[in-house]
């Protein structure tokens, strides 16, 4: 793993990157960075990075919107915020995926969220059980460098996800998920040890 982390690219990789691109994603990126540059007064950081069309930002009262050099909302994707919200560098919200910061979501540096994922730090109401009374409504999210969620996932509150992490594919994540794991599954479960993967 140490080779690795040595190898990551500088964040000039995105621009390096982006000369390579046929002209039309020259074109989308170019729109997407001047959506950002549009909404500047929105996030409480100023690293560049690509906002695609039909992408709703609703920040709250009190909200912190951090997000690194090089990330990427995807078309269609929702982002709520009364918390502290950090997108890491790289890193991806896919189309159509929502994400919702009550309280406090981390997303780390490279990490890949696919098409109609779904992570909420809240259940949005208060809500008592028999035997048990109320129930813990918001707790925070933490998720890890170089990780890859599958589509149609849900990450639920509380959720602590390490690095280098697979989710496959209509997961629903309610507990903690080790490092270099491979888990997939209602509710998600262990199917694997991760070595690594690429975009």
């Amino acid at each position: 793993m140490e080779d690795r982390e040595q190898s990551v690219p500088d964040f000039g990789h995105f621009w390096r990157q982006f000369m390579r691109y046929p002209l039309r994603d020259k074109v989308i990126a170019a729109l997407g960075v001047m959506r950002w540059a549009l909404r500047l007064y929105k996030f409480d950081s100023r690293e560049p990075f690509i906002i695609e069309r039909k992408v709703q930002v609703l920040k709250w009262k009190g909200g912190v919107i951090e997000v690194g050099r090089g990330a990427r909302w995807a078309m269609g994707s929702k982002i709520v915020v009364g918390g502290h919200l950090r997108f890491g560098s790289r890193a991806i919200l896919g189309p159509h995926s929502t994400l919702m910061c009550a309280t406090e979501v981390t997303i780390g540096d490279r990490s890949m969220i696919a098409w109609n994922v779904s992570i909420f730090d809240s259940i949005g109401h208060r809500l008592w059980m028999e035997r048990v009374g109320e129930v813990e409504v918001e707790a925070p999210i933490t998720i890890g460098n170089d990780v890859w969620i599958g589509p149609y996932s849900i990450i639920m509150k509380g959720v602590t996800i390490g690095d280098n992490v697979v989710i496959g594919a209509g997961s629903v994540v309610r507990r903690d998920v080790p490092p270099n794991t491979l888990v997939y599954g209602n509710p998600a479960r262990m199917a694997g040890k991760v070595d690594h993967w690429e975009r």
